[in-house]
């Protein structure tokens, strides 16, 4: 039988990490208030726009076709039962 395991292999390993751009991302610290009164400090990125060089056209979006269509109209409301009529008042005895 032969091993299926031979110490002369070479094993595996990781390669390095890809080469990749990171769009610039600018931090900050607003505050953050609650309507009991409450606030905190949060932070926020703001990601720079991509500005689009000539000979470069932008990808166009995909605009819903029919924004009216995509959204049920809500149902007309049930109309709603007469007022009863008021009752007599009762004859004083």
């Amino acid at each position: 039988m032969t091993d299926t395991k031979n110490s002369g292999d070479k094993t595996l390993h990781v390669p390095g990490k890809t080469l990749s751009l990171k769009r610039p991302v600018e931090q900050g610290v607003v505050r953050q208030s609650f309507s009991h009164g409450r606030s905190k400090a949060v932070v926020v990125e703001k990601v720079k726009r991509r500005i689009i060089g000539p000979g470069e056209h932008p990808k166009p979006e995909a605009a819903p076709a029919a924004p009216a269509a995509a959204a049920p109209r809500p149902a007309a409301p049930a109309p709603r039962p007469a007022a009863p009529a008021p009752a007599a008042p009762a004859p004083a005895a």
